[in-house]
C-alpha cells in the first residue's frame, strides 16, 4: 500500500453536503431547529404556566386593594409590569399556534390573555403579526419597520420634519427607553375594539 502523493488531497464520501443538508442556511439551520425537538408543543409546560399567569396578577391585583395608598404600591406596580409582559408572551405563544394542536383553543387563550387581561386587540394584532412575518423587515410590506418614532432607513430619516429630525439624529441614544412607550403605542393603535387589519 502506497501513501497518497504530496500535493494531491483525498476525499473522502461525495463532494458537497448530503441532499438532506443542502438549501439555505436557515433551512439547514430549520431542520436542526425541528429534528432536535425545539419546535415541539408542550402541554405540561403551557397548563403551569397559564394557571401561573391567571392566578398571580390576582394575587398582584389583590395586593394593590389591600396595600392601600403606600409607597409600596411601587413594588405592586413592578410586579404586575412583570406580569403584563409575561401576559403578552403568552398572547404571542397562543397567535402562533405554539400553545394547543386547536385553534380554537389558541385563539381563546389569545383573546382571554391580549383582549380582556392587557386590553390589546388580539385580532388586530394576528393580522399585523401575520404581516410582519410574511414580510419582516421589507420596508414598504413590514407594518413593524413602519416610519414611526424610530426610523429605520436613510429615506425615513431624510423626509423627517421638526422635532422628527431631532428624534432620528438621537435614536441610538434614545433606543432603550424609547421601547418603555411601545406598550401605550400599542394600546393606542390596537385596543380591544379595534377591528382586524385589512391588506
Amino acid at each position: 500500500m502506497t501513501a497518497p502523493r504530496a500535493g494531491r488531497r483525498r476525499t473522502v464520501g461525495p463532494a458537497g453536503p448530503p441532499p438532506a443538508e443542502r438549501g439555505s442556511e436557515y433551512a439547514v439551520l430549520s431542520r436542526e431547529v425541528r429534528q432536535s425537538g425545539l419546535l415541539k408543543r408542550r402541554p405540561g409546560y403551557y397548563s403551569v404556566e397559564v394557571g401561573a399567569n391567571l392566578l398571580l396578577p390576582a394575587a398582584g391585583w389583590t395586593a394593590f386593594a389591600l396595600i392601600g395608598q403606600s409607597w409600596w404600591q411601587l413594588v405592586t406596580a413592578a410586579f404586575l409590569a412583570v406580569m403584563f409582559a409575561q401576559t403578552g408572551f403568552i398572547g404571542h405563544e397562543a397567535g402562533h399556534h405554539q400553545i394547543a394542536a386547536s385553534k380554537r383553543v389558541n385563539s381563546v387563550l389569545g383573546h382571554v390573555h391580549a383582549d380582556l387581561l392587557i386590553g390589546l386587540s388580539y385580532g388586530w394584532w394576528i393580522a399585523k403579526h401575520n404581516k410582519h412575518h410574511s414580510h419582516p423587515n421589507h420596508v414598504d410590506r413590514d407594518l413593524d419597520i413602519a416610519d414611526g418614532a424610530i426610523a429605520f432607513t436613510g429615506d425615513q430619516a431624510r423626509v423627517r420634519r421638526g422635532a422628527y429630525v431631532w428624534l432620528a439624529r438621537h435614536q441610538a441614544w434614545l433606543f432603550f427607553p424609547m421601547p418603555l412607550l411601545e406598550g401605550l403605542a400599542l394600546h393606542a393603535v390596537g385596543g380591544p375594539l379595534r377591528p382586524e387589519l385589512e391588506y
